[in-house]
């Protein structure tokens, strides 16, 4: 097995890191400095291991003080628990004065592998390791590493990086410059094919669907099916595109399941929370929360997005634009780690983040009666909770209304996306 590590070693080493790798929109300074191992999680194909390379790249290190290993390569099928203390003895026998850092790719194939990590953290290594959700949730590093690491969640790519990896450069003045014409054309892309890099990246439209295919049936077989042995994966389709056709729509786990009656479903309630769990710890889906003071009646009703908008066209989503449209607003919000909240009572409110004045997403306001039930709606909501503003987001309508002394900003959600949020 040495002689095998000390090929994957200098073969990543003489590679070198990609010549199209595009730095993503993260703050990886802390992350650079700690002494804690760096765990990179998040969906399938988000980017994990080009965000460690990024580090690489950031950390400014030498080629030969790095070890980096993909545990998936099929070299090293015959890997197990024991050969982990090969890793820095094959190193060592070819850089005898080297203390390297370590970059180690779904290691969590490896049985075991948390103790290795932990030694490393232990023996002062730096150590930055990808974890695959289909195996490891979040929540389980902490007890598997004691505390001894730091977390980098990675997701899709949000709207300002969509235009960094299509090389689109702009400013504030972009609102009122005929440029903004093919800013709308690509907010649309992004609309309908979603953020995965690869994905960003192709030109070829018949490719674009075929991957998010792919991407999907990874996600719904291998993260969710798989890890939590769901037998019926019928059902548990049926109740994502029951979720594909509420997105927008407060729901809860009962009305869910009064649907699936007519498809001769007699299921628990149970079951049907159980797998709305999965598909969240799973990276598919994004839950939004009541507003409300009482538990009960918050976790009692919610909205639910999709954690990509290419995935909706699994659901055949792919012509209702303002479902597309809320998604996009909900995902952004959650990437820029802004929790989802919305309000009902007698008006409901779409998005109620805490630090991001009250939004309502409406694709068009072309119908006067649209318009005056967001406002409407956006003022009530602004007198009884003591704001001064509010946003209407829009494919591409921009105005500003004062009504009842609330300001209400209507915007082009790509411009809001770019600059507001």
């Amino acid at each position: 097995m040495k002689e095998v590590l000390k090929s994957l070693i200098l073969r990543f080493q003489e590679k070198g890191l990609p010549s199209d790798l595009i730095a993503r929109e993260k703050n990886l300074q802390p992350y650079l400095k700690t002494k804690n191992a760096v765990v990179i999680s998040g969906p399938r194909r988000a980017g994990k291991t080009y965000l460690m390379f990024q580090i690489m790249k950031e950390m400014g290190l030498p080629s030969d003080s790095i070890i980096y290993i993909n545990f998936e390569d099929n070299v090293l099928a015959d890997f197990t628990t024991n050969n982990f203390e090969d890793i820095l003895s094959s190193y060592k026998e070819l850089y005898h004065n080297k203390k390297p850092v370590l970059f180690l790719d779904e290691i969590h194939t490896i049985p075991k592998w948390e103790l290795f990590v932990r030694k490393l953290v232990d023996n002062r290594y730096k150590v930055f390791v990808t974890g695959s959700n289909s195996q490891l949730l979040s929540k389980e590093y902490a007890t598997l590493l004691g505390g001894r690491y730091l977390e980098i969640e990675i997701f899709p790519l949000d709207f300002k990086e969509f235009l960094k990896f299509k090389n689109i450069t702009y400013d504030e003045k972009i609102l009122y410059s005929d440029k903004r014409f093919e800013i709308l054309a690509l907010f649309d892309e992004y609309m309908n094919f979603g953020g995965f890099p690869e994905i960003t990246l192709s030109n070829d439209t018949v490719l674009k669907e075929k991957l998010i295919d792919a991407y999907f049936k990874t996600a719904f077989f291998r993260d969710i099916v798989d890890r939590y042995k769901i037998r019926d994966e019928t059902l548990f389709e049926i109740i994502l595109k029951k979720a594909a056709e509420n997105i927008g729509q407060p729901f809860s786990f009962r009305s869910i399941k009064n649907k699936l009656q007519p498809f001769g479903y007699s299921v628990s309630l149970k079951t049907i929370i159980k797998y709305f769990e999965y598909a969240v710890n799973g990276y598919l889906l994004i839950p939004s929360l009541l507003k409300r003071e009482s538990l009960i009646r918050r976790e009692g009703i919610r909205k639910i997005y999709f954690i990509d908008n290419g995935y909706l066209q699994s659901f055949y989503i792919s012509e209702n634009f303002s479902k597309k449209f809320e998604n996009i607003i909900a995902l952004n919000l959650f990437y820029n780690k802004k929790p989802l909240f919305f309000f009902r009572n007698t008006i409901e409110i779409d998005f109620v983040p805490e630090s991001v004045s009250p939004i309502q997403a409406s694709y068009s306001l072309a119908d006067e009666n649209t318009l005056k039930r967001e406002i409407n709606g956006l003022v009530k909501y602004c007198n009884k909770f003591g704001h001064e503003s509010a946003y209407i987001l829009t494919r591409n309508e921009r105005q500003t209304i004062v009504q009842n002394g609330i300001t209400i900003k209507i915007l082009p959600a790509w411009y809001f996306l770019l600059f507001e949020i």
